[in-house]
């Protein structure tokens, strides 16, 4: 069964609400399905699993603006949802291979991802997702793999 508008709709709403605290429940209920079933079929299409995602989601937003703003790492830091400075770098860190100090400092490339159809975001330095996940999965052929939320 193809599962290309309920994974969509993941993302699309991750994405519009990724500076907020990210309610699953009311995803289950846009969605129609229960958070279960949302969760299994995120990670058996994307590769990863939902929460994952989200902090993923939130870690490219927070890099862009570590890139091009001025504000400090704190404040970025809790408009994301984290409890404090230690364990966004923490987290930060584990995503981009950086602090969040050394990401400002060095200014490594973002890339623009294609998220699912339609939906476009901040891709993270390093290889692609895309590229990873097809791996993971021994799979060459491009029509065969994930692209990030969404099959190709």
């Amino acid at each position: 069964m193809n599962h290309y508008i309920l994974i969509w709709s993941v993302c699309t709403f991750v994405e519009t609400r990724v500076q907020e605290e990210i309610n699953l429940e009311e995803l289950a209920l846009q969605t129609g399905f229960s958070l279960a079933h949302v969760r299994d079929i995120f990670r058996q299409n994307t590769g990863k699993s939902l929460s994952h995602y989200i902090q993923e989601r939130k870690i490219a937003n927070a890099a862009q603006e570590l890139l091009y703003t001025d504000q400090k790492i704190i404040d970025i830091a809790m408009r994301y949802g984290f409890s404090g400075r230690t364990v966004f770098s923490r987290v930060f860190r584990r995503y981009t291979g950086y602090t969040p100090s050394q990401f400002r400092l060095e200014q490594p490339l973002l890339t623009r991802i294609r998220l699912c159809a339609g939906v476009f975001g901040v891709g993270l330095p390093g290889i692609t997702e895309a590229s990873a996940h097809c791996h993971k999965q021994g799979k060459t052929d491009a029509a065969e793999c994930t692209v990030n939320c969404a099959p190709k």
